[in-house]
């Protein structure tokens, strides 16, 4: 079904190849996962397999790639995305509208497909995937997970025999991670042909055919089903890559026991009310204290409130009632106070990361000499000093997250 012979690629004004002499034969009906550590060449294989390389992204690429028998090269991104579906790392990347259920079914009608036929896809898809709540909201009001359910959504509808996902777990909580293995279960049950870009691995422990990993661009390692039921989670470790066996833990170390207070609030939530519409409360009465030195973790169901709170905390809506307090001082809708970083990147694609990431203090007065000699030293201490000059298209999606 896909087969790439020798394939490597480089991107314009790149250093080194993103991928390097990379062979691999996918057949029909097979579920393979490409996992390795960020910037390892998984998102560039994804992008060649469907065509953005190089048409979107450019650069050169060499040797042989096909989709059921057919050249990529030679086939029109319309014949492409017939063939294949993809479904990207950042589900606001594949959206064309503003509500759920014309996204839905816009790829449908760009493609002329009959009305009844539409009606009937979108039935069965919004019942495989729960969807029936969504219908009616605007995709601006949905959770990291309930977009990315959509977006999984809007790929099933153009009922295409071949999908590709580059990490479609990553804004999904335990509930919905279920969901999406059965999904896949079923998929895999129809004959769908499925490459999954992930570093989640457990998930799929008992649903993948093949685990190929990457490193440096080129394939390194590849297990087989009957080998996935035996290899240990400290393998998977050693290689820099995540558990497959959720509850297996050979670690004896003890949890850490909550901290006493000795020092006032850093900050304070004080009885925070917000609704994107009228009688819809998603926050309802929050309060909370931050001290310094806290590290922690808000946990909870896709859309139960998570991002909305942090987008309160950071100035970036105002509550309809309640307080922000910043050392004592009332810092309520007022952004630029607290640091955020976004579940997407927000990287100006026409500047070099080591100028995004000076950007901030160049905006405060801060001297452009001095202020990408402090971004080099930044990125250098994340492991991105080699891509400083690159621009954020090149970069995988955990790269982009560090920068």
């Amino acid at each position: 079904m896909i087969n790439l012979n020798d394939v490597s690629y480089k991107y314009n004004d790149a250093a080194a190849q993103a991928i390097r002499h990379v062979s691999l034969s996918i057949k029909k009906g097979e579920l393979v996962v490409i996992t390795g550590k960020s910037g390892c060449g998984k998102t560039t294989l994804f992008r060649c397999v469907n065509g953005l390389c190089p048409r979107f992204y450019e650069g050169e690429i060499k040797g042989c790639l096909t989709l059921n028998g057919n050249a990529v090269s030679a086939m029109s991104m319309c014949a492409l995305s017939k063939s294949a579906a993809s479904v990207f790392q950042n589900p606001e990347s594949q959206f064309f509208t503003t509500d759920v259920l014309s996204d839905l079914v816009y790829p449908c009608e760009n493609y002329g497909i009959e009305k009844e036929e539409i009606q009937e896809r979108l039935h069965r898809v919004t019942k495989l995937l729960s969807l029936e709540p969504l219908l009616n909201r605007k995709l601006s009001e949905l959770s990291g997970g309930e977009k990315q359910k959509i977006a999984i959504a809007s790929v099933l509808m153009l009922d295409t025999r071949v999908v590709l996902m580059d990490e479609p777990s990553s804004n999904l909580d335990y509930q919905s991670v279920e969901l999406l293995t059965q999904i896949l279960a079923q998929l895999k049950l129809k004959g769908y042909t499925i490459v999954i870009i992930e570093h989640r691995l457990h998930y799929l422990a008992e649903l993948c055919d093949r685990l190929i990993v990457m490193e440096n661009g080129s394939i390194v390692r590849e297990y087989e089903k009957d080998s996935l039921r035996t290899i240990g989670n400290d393998e998977l470790h050693k290689q820099g890559l995540r558990c497959l066996h959720l509850f297996q833990n050979n670690s004896n170390t003890l949890p850490a026991l909550r901290r006493q207070h000795k020092d006032e609030a850093l900050v304070v939530l004080h009885d925070i009310h917000f609704g994107y519409r009228k009688n819809i409360e998603v926050l309802k009465g929050i309060h909370l204290s931050i001290y310094p030195g806290d590290k922690i973790a808000l946990i909870g169901k896709n859309g139960c409130g998570k991002t909305t709170l942090l987008h309160a905390l950071a100035g970036l809506l105002v509550p309809q009632s309640g307080s922000v307090l910043l050392h004592g001082e009332d810092v309520t809708g007022t952004p630029g106070r607290i640091g955020y970083m976004l579940q997407k990147d927000l990287l100006l694609p026409h500047k070099r990361i080591v100028d995004n990431v000076a950007l901030p203090l160049v905006l405060q007065g801060v001297s452009r000499r001095e202020a990408r000699a402090r971004a080099q030293e930044l990125l250098a201490r994340m492991g991105l000093g080699e891509v400083a000059r690159s621009w954020p298209s090149e970069l995988s999606g955990g790269m982009r997250q560090r920068a």
